[in-house]
């Protein structure tokens, strides 16, 4: 048996599908098990061991190398699993796959999907969290019982470290920093980061710095802490799996709405999340171990579940679920650059007493 899942879409939501993968994989332990994803998102996968190919297709191609790839691809598995609405995700699954699961946002405007898939569910992005409605749509292939996203043994066997890592003081009192997202409206302040670190160093707890950010930021950051020992700054220098290698041993991880955030929530370390604008019904980071049916986060206010703290901005309008307060990409959001550092740093220090 050969199955396919189709995650074409960005790093966070190709991490939230390893979820649905392992299920498919302890279900079916002898199928060909692949996966579709843009080129630039594979690193949401971590090298997943449970995946035998990973295809990556370019996320603005011309009709030519489509036809190719489609070519190359057609009918060539059993099940293919669309786990996005989209009309591309769907016509993959539709000319790869024999037998077709996917979803549809209304079943007025998607009579073609109707017709192309043979199991489907309608697309809730706003009630639902997104691990759950993954498996939902596969849920006539698993049955019910949802698991946690999956992040390979090999990252938590304690080896692999950065070489700056292994001649650290710090190494048994740390908090791990994220601090850039994909998208600026998902962006808390470097000031506030600034404000969080001192705290951090005021209880003696070292820092690493992960993240990108520009030159001038990071040498900001770099001249304010140069001297400091307990600050390893590991800015613009980690791959993602050399970021959750570092993570297991910290005392902490905080970060904003990014797909690292998920990957940490993994992990079982205690996590604290900043969220803004998007919604921590849809999107908040997976606590490890969560198996209910039961969403792990309201919509509304700044709350914990499992292994997870969730901060949210405040405001009248949070979260608006837009891109930001200019509702483009690249905007701010006020909720993130009004909200202070205290209540992070409280966040942070409950996990060192």
């Amino acid at each position: 048996m050969k199955i396919l899942v189709i995650c074409t879409r960005r790093v966070g939501d190709v991490f939230l599908s390893t979820s649905a993968i392992h299920g498919l994989r302890v279900r079916y332990p002898n199928a060909q098990l692949d996966v579709l994803v843009f080129q630039g998102t594979e690193s949401g996968l971590l090298s997943n061991p449970e995946l035998d190919h990973v295809i990556s297709i370019g996320e603005r191609i011309g009709a030519r190398e489509h036809f190719r790839f489609i070519y190359q691809h057609f009918q060539r598995y059993d099940v293919a699993i669309s786990l996005l609405p989209g009309d591309r995700p769907t016509l993959y699954a539709w000319l790869m796959g024999k037998k077709r699961y996917g979803t549809i946002i209304s079943r007025k405007q998607s009579a073609w999907k109707r017709w192309v898939l043979h199991d489907l569910v309608e697309f809730d992005g706003f009630g639902r969290h997104t691990l759950v409605m993954y498996h939902d749509i596969v849920a006539n292939l698993l049955g019910k019982h949802k698991v946690a996203p999956q992040i390979p043994e090999r990252l938590s066997e304690g080896s692999g470290y950065v070489s700056e890592f292994n001649s650290w003081r710090f190494k048994d009192r740390y908090v791990v920093m994220h601090l850039t997202p994909k998208f600026r409206y998902k962006e808390w302040p470097i000031t506030r980061w600034r404000e969080l670190i001192q705290k951090c160093l005021d209880h003696d707890i070292g820092v690493i710095l992960s993240g990108l950010l520009n030159k001038t930021e990071s040498d900001v950051l770099k001249q304010l802490h140069a001297n400091d020992t307990r600050v390893l700054n590991l800015l613009n220098r980690l791959k993602i799996d050399e970021l959750v290698r570092l993570i297991y041993p910290a005392g902490c991880y905080v970060g904003t709405d990014t797909a690292v955030t998920h990957m940490a929530a993994a992990t079982g370390k205690p996590t604290v999340a900043i969220f803004g604008p998007s919604s921590p019904l849809v999107w908040g980071p997976w606590p490890a171990g969560h198996t209910s049916d039961a969403a792990p986060w309201a919509q509304l206010g700044s709350q914990s579940s499992g292994n997870v703290t969730l901060i949210q901005g405040s405001g009248s309008c949070v979260p608006c679920l837009q891109e930001g307060c200019d509702r483009h990409v690249n905007s701010e959001s006020d909720c993130l650059t009004q909200l202070g550092s205290e209540q992070v740093s409280q966040a942070i220090l409950r996990n060192f007493q």
